[in-house]
């Protein structure tokens, strides 16, 4: 039975922040990494919105830092009061390229309500080091500009699911698809043929062998095997509409419906050693379909496919859930009830020997 992807009901509102003359602030990063001060450099964006008639500021700051080990990029980010009404609040940030590719750098959520208070610039979060940014800076920085894009999400449920916070979507180089992707409108053109499912795909060759060699070796062997030269190769582990998209991936590195086919495309990006793909369905899934009740589900799969970072996720949300989700009641006589999230129940006869949470309710013998 496939996963059902979550259905959120929420407020988005994004902004752009473009920081220039970046190469003067990674500068002043190297300066300070050679004088061995330890002040960081920092970058900060004020911006508003407006919600339900609320008008609610907003600020991120960026932490640049780097000592003799490793450098890196922190982020700060909160409402600049506390604001009426309460809501959840999730903020994610992504690089932008030139070419408008988006590379997720990280998140934060936040949960307002009536026992948060305000605290300037106490919740950082780790983005990236600095050595992950790829070497191709015309690219990723163009002009000389790195640029943001800051989506924040307002949820409107009374208790949303929230997407993972902590999870390692690494940036890739940015690997120059110019001249494959130009190829993609007019793949009918390819050299190779593979069918799936008798449905026939054409795909150029040297497509194949440059972003996805695990593929071009099927096919390499199946020509040895053969012992022809006919540039076929039947495929029967695969709906013809996933290969489909695997194919918009190796052309031009993005899917564009990637969430609708998230747990198919993992399976087939594990298969054909599509890293990149694979990083973005484990993201896909962890943001819109991972819950309590498939999570055991999903970590089979995570495990079968190689997906750590989903695997690790899922195990986090679980073990986190299994407190979240207790239910606790007790007895007149003060036997204590737990409630696991399974239904499973644990009795404890004493009271005194375990700390009643606040908030429970009488039951009936």
């Amino acid at each position: 039975m496939p996963l059902k992807k979550i259905e959120r009901n929420v407020h988005t509102e994004r902004r752009i922040w473009k920081l220039e003359n970046i190469s003067e602030t990674f500068a002043k990063v190297d300066l300070y990494r050679k004088k061995l001060l330890v002040d960081p450099v920092y970058e900060t964006c004020f911006f508003s919105t407006k919600f339900q008639d609320h008008d609610i500021d907003w600020y991120v700051k960026l932490k640049f830092r780097r000592n003799e080990l490793k450098g890196g990029i922190n982020i700060f980010f909160d409402a600049v009061k506390k604001f009426q009404p309460n809501n959840h609040v999730t903020c994610n940030f992504y690089l932008v390229d030139a070419d408008k590719n988006k590379f997720f750098m990280g998140r934060k959520n936040r949960k307002y309500d009536s026992m948060y208070h305000y605290y300037p610039e106490t919740d950082r979060s780790t983005f990236c080091t600095l050595g992950q940014l790829p070497n191709t800076k015309d690219k990723l920085l163009p002009n000389n500009t790195m640029t943001l894009l800051i989506e924040l999400i307002i949820y409107l449920d009374e208790n949303p699911i929230f997407p993972i916070e902590e999870i390692e979507y690494e940036i890739e180089p940015v690997v120059n698809l110019d001249n494959i992707s130009n190829l993609y409108p007019l793949k009918d053109g390819g050299d190779v043929k593979i069918y799936v499912q008798d449905v026939e795909f054409s795909v150029h060759e040297t497509v194949l062998k440059t972003r996805c060699p695990e593929s071009y070796q099927i096919f390499a062997r199946h020509q040895q095997m053969s012992g022809n030269n006919d540039n076929q190769l039947v495929l029967t582990d695969i709906k013809p509409e996933i290969f489909e998209r695997v194919l918009e991936f190796i052309y031009t590195g993005k899917v564009k419906d990637l969430d609708d086919y998230a747990e198919s495309l993992l399976e087939a990006a594990s298969q054909y050693g599509l890293t990149g793909l694979k990083y973005m369905c484990e993201f896909s899934l962890a943001d819109n379909y991972l819950t309590y009740k498939n999570s055991k589900k999903i970590i089979k799969m995570a495990f079968r496919c190689g997906a750590v970072e989903l695997r690790l996720n899922a195990n986090k949300l679980r073990n986190n859930s299994s407190m979240t989700l207790m239910d606790y009641s007790v007895t007149r006589s003060g036997t204590l009830i737990e409630t696991r999230p399974s239904g499973k129940k644990e009795m404890c006869k004493n009271r005194f020997k375990k700390d009643i949470p606040k908030g429970i309710r009488i039951v009936p013998y």
